[in-house]
């Protein structure tokens, strides 16, 4: 009795706010509007927390969408499985005078599998509808209910959830009639957000928070917007039930429950390792051999099935199929190097390149993906298991500098993954050229990179020529007539060092001006960041990962040239990093010159920005100089 009531109030809610609150856009309150693509007029999250293993969700959000660049937020979906059950959902459409145009029931959604192009094995499906509009503004209300036996996640309430996005009103209600044990953190608020809930049950209210635009080079939209994440102290995932309040329990119940047993190897896989690692005493060769012969031996393909979403397959079936998910794949190489003595960890990560952590904060299920941990002293060793190509003890900028769950036999423990400093990510060009006296050229060059450059250009290896060239082309396209001539690269896996050398040429390089050439110092042009003036900057400025870029280019003039003007020594060092420049005559028909620059990570404040991008176009400029070379006996 007490659930049905409760979902009617729910429902009645939800059906009853267009009749109630007038949908027109003259009603929204002017500051919203501004830097806005959508404001969310209302929105309801409404958790009901039955049992440890019982919940039901409501969702209610009322969006008008002001332009096409909002219509992403008007998408109406659900994800749900074997454990998720959609009770019920629909659409409701309003014109910009708030009168209802148009319904969609539950019938009307689209039904998809919610599986990737990876996953071999999936319950996942989606429940969505992608309303087309006719006409803006328009306001969508979505409504759905769900019902799920997981409460090993409870959602958290971002009322801002993207850029150009106002919220006229948002609510979080978290009703726990058991009063179960609740950790909740929050930050950001303000006196815009209210909560009159208890220790127990929670009930936010968020009103008239105006749109943030979007800057470049700023923080995730949750470092400066009001959230509340919760978790249980008892809670159940597929039907395995848990208690923890600590990363230490939960990385206990996290062993015991979804790896314990799982790392059985058959003896004659044990047999081939021994024979792989034999007579070798350095334990990270004898992990890097057992590492590549896992990646030679497996193929990552995601298997996302009830309990299996979490638990990863016997290290046994792995090792028979020759394929698995990055939780049954880093289970194996786990097991494989457990197999000859060697310990490591099973380590929950969120993957991507934004560089998100593990919220140390709030004790919960948390992460995308899984990574492998071999402890060292000194620095440890990291294994990117679902990939085939990785070098060993490199993670690239998928799963590096983040704070992550370790689960081990003895409990859980947040570490951080390694950092590459910017003396690390290194690309270093050498280029020599030599001009004729039509101007036409030849040159070779070559670029070696390091660090999380390495990972972001040895890919390019395994694409065919033509989209080499392609490529190519599209870097040295400031250089006339281009002609690429010959490409080879160098993977040096051990080293973690990819090479690039290019043979090209072209023709009228430089500038004429009368009996003088004005020749460009940039072949291998030095990437900056993007820094669009902002009147004035509201958000902070981050550097996500550092970086070093050295330029070596060699230019040797024919006899009729001469060496007129070579510009000055620059050198600047500043908080953002510094940029050296300097070029000299080396003989009589070649000088050299040489380029360094360095970036630096970090967290600035919003004051800093201008001087920031007064760097970055201060180093876009010295990039840009010329030699002058007088041209004689014409």
């Amino acid at each position: 009795m007490k659930i049905i009531f409760i979902l009617l109030i729910a429902g009645y809610s939800s059906i009853s706010y267009g009749q109630e609150k007038d949908l027109a856009i003259s009603k929204i309150p002017f500051q919203l509007l501004l830097n806005a693509n959508s404001v969310v007029r209302n929105e309801e999250l409404i958790i009901e927390v039955e049992d440890v293993d019982k919940m039901s969700i409501t969702n209610k959000k009322v969006i008008t969408v002001l332009n096409a660049n909002g219509d992403d937020s008007a998408i109406a979906y659900q994800y749900y499985d074997d454990d998720i059950k959609i009770r019920k959902q629909f659409l409701k459409v309003y014109n910009a005078t708030g009168n209802e145009i148009k319904e969609y029931k539950q019938r009307d959604f689209k039904d998809v599998s919610g599986v990737s192009n990876n996953d071999l094995f999936s319950d996942n499906r989606i429940s969505y509808l992608d309303y087309t509009p006719t006409e803006y503004p328009y306001t969508i209300e979505y409504y759905c209910e769900i019902k799920s036996g997981n409460t090993a996640f409870i959602r958290s309430w971002m009322p801002v959830k993207r850029y150009a996005q106002s919220i006229e009103e948002s609510n979080y209600i978290l009703n726990n009639p058991k009063l179960i044990g609740l950790r909740v953190i929050k930050n950001n608020m303000s006196n815009r957000i209210s909560n009159s809930g208890d220790d127990f049950n929670l009930k936010y209210k968020a009103e008239n928070l105006p749109a943030y635009n979007y800057e470049n080079l700023s923080p995730p939209l949750e470092t400066y917007t009001p959230y509340v994440k919760v978790a249980l102290d008892k809670f159940s995932l597929v039907g395995v039930e848990g208690e923890a309040t600590t990363w230490k329990d939960f990385g206990k119940w996290q062993y015991d429950h979804l790896l314990k047993g799982r790392d059985v190897l058959p003896a004659k896989t044990v047999q081939d390792l021994e024979v792989l690692t034999k007579g070798i005493s350095d334990t990270l060769e004898k992990a890097r051999l057992i590492y590549e012969y896992a990646q030679n031996k497996t193929r990552y393909i995601s298997i996302q099935l009830g309990i299996g979403g979490w638990m990863p397959m016997l290290a046994s079936d792995v090792d028979n199929l020759g394929y698995g998910d990055c939780k049954a794949l880093t289970n194996y190489t786990k097991s494989l190097l457990e197999s000859q003595g060697i310990a490591s960890n099973y380590a929950i990560v969120f993957a991507g390149d934004e560089k998100e952590s593990i919220d140390k904060d709030i004790v919960s299920m948390q992460g995308n993906h899984v990574i492998l941990n071999v402890p060292q002293q000194g620095e440890d060793v990291w294994l990117e298991c679902t990939s085939q190509t990785h070098p060993f003890n490199y993670l690239g900028d998928f799963t590096d500098n983040r704070d992550v769950l370790l689960v081990k036999p003895n409990g859980g423990e947040i570490v951080t993954t390694k950092k590459y400093k910017a003396s690390e990510n290194v690309i270093h060009t050498t280029t020599h050229l030599e001009l004729s006296s039509d101007r036409s050229f030849k040159a070779e060059g070559k670029r070696s990179s390091k660090g999380i450059e390495y990972g972001n250009i040895y890919p390019i290896a395994k694409i065919d020529e033509q989209k080499q060239k392609t490529y190519y082309k599209n870097v040295l396209g400031h250089i006339n007539y281009l002609e690429l001539e010959n490409i080879v690269h160098t993977n040096n896996k051990q080293a973690q060092n990819f090479e690039e050398t290019l043979t090209f040429s072209g023709a009228n390089f430089g500038t004429t001006a009368g009996s003088r050439i004005l020749i460009p110092l940039n072949i291998f042009k030095i990437e900056v960041e993007d820094v669009p003036r902002y009147k004035p900057r509201k958000l902070d400025l981050e550097i996500l990962r550092g970086k070093t870029v050295i330029d070596e280019l060699l230019i040797s003039i024919p006899e009729n040239y001469t060496i007129e003007t070579l510009p000055k020594a620059i050198d600047i060092t500043n908080q953002f990093g510094s940029y050296n420049f300097q070029v000299s005559a080396i003989a009589d028909k070649e000088f050299k010159v040489t380029r360094k620059y360095v970036l630096n990570d970090g967290l600035w404040k919003k004051e800093e920005y201008t001087a920031f991008r007064d760097f970055m176009n201060q180093v876009n400029i010295l990039n840009n100089q010329k030699a002058v070379i007088a041209i004689i006996n014409q």
